[in-house]
C-alpha cells in the first residue's frame, strides 16, 4: 500500500492517543470497525456526493455504527469533514506499522520461486529474526517467475537475491 502523508499524519495523532491511553488493540479494533464502516456502500455514495451536507454524512455514519468509542466518532467527524474517508484504508496501515513498530516487530514478504514447507518457514523465519534482531511477521509468496531464489521486502527495501534478476543484470551486460 502506498504509503501516504496525510494517512502516516492521522494515523500518528491516532497512535499518540493510543500509546497515552496504553490501550493500541482497542484502538487496532475501532481502527478495523471503522475501516469497515467506511466500505459500507451506501455511506460510499453519500460521501461521493456533493449535495450531501456534512452534518447529514455524520448522522448517516453514527446510525450505521453507534458503538463506536467518542474518540473514534471524534475521528471519523475530522475524516468527514475535511473529506479524508477514502484515507481510511491507509491510516489503519500506518497505525500498524507504527504500533508493529513499537513493539519491535518488523513486517517481512518472502517471495520464493517454489512453494516452501513449514520447516522452511521457520528456518527463514529464525534466520531473519536473528539478523534484523527483532520479532518477524512473515507473509509467504509464491512466483514462479522468480526461476529460482527469493525476493525479502522489508518495509521499503528489497533484497532480490532472485536468479530472473540475475538473469536480467546478465542480459543487460551483455547487450549493453
Amino acid at each position: 500500500m502506498p504509503r501516504s502523508n496525510v494517512a502516516r499524519r492521522y494515523a500518528q495523532g491516532i497512535f499518540q492517543l493510543a500509546q497515552g491511553e496504553r490501550n493500541l488493540d482497542a484502538w487496532r479494533s475501532e481502527l478495523i470497525r471503522l475501516e469497515g464502516l467506511l466500505q459500507d456502500d451506501v455511506l460510499r455514495a453519500a460521501f461521493a456526493n456533493p449535495a450531501v451536507s456534512t452534518p447529514r454524512r455524520m448522522e448517516l455514519a453514527r446510525k450505521l455504527a453507534p458503538e463506536l468509542r467518542p474518540e473514534t466518532q471524534n475521528l471519523l467527524r475530522l475524516l468527514i469533514e475535511h473529506r479524508r474517508t477514502a484515507e481510511m484504508p491507509a491510516v489503519r496501515h500506518e497505525f500498524e506499522r507504527m504500533a508493529d513498530d513499537a513493539a519491535g516487530i518488523v513486517n517481512v514478504a518472502l517471495t520464493t520461486a517454489i512453494e516452501l514447507g513449514d520447516a522452511d518457514k521457520r528456518r527463514y523465519e529464525g534466520a531473519l529474526a536473528e539478523r534484523l534482531g527483532k520479532k518477524v511477521r512473515m507473509e509467504y509468496r509464491h512466483d514462479p517467475a522468480l526461476v529460482a531464489g527469493a525476493t525479502v521486502q522489508i518495509g521499503d527495501r528489497l533484497i532480490d537475491g532472485s536468479v530472473r534478476t540475475q538473469l536480467d543484470r546478465l542480459r543487460q551486460q551483455l547487450v549493453g
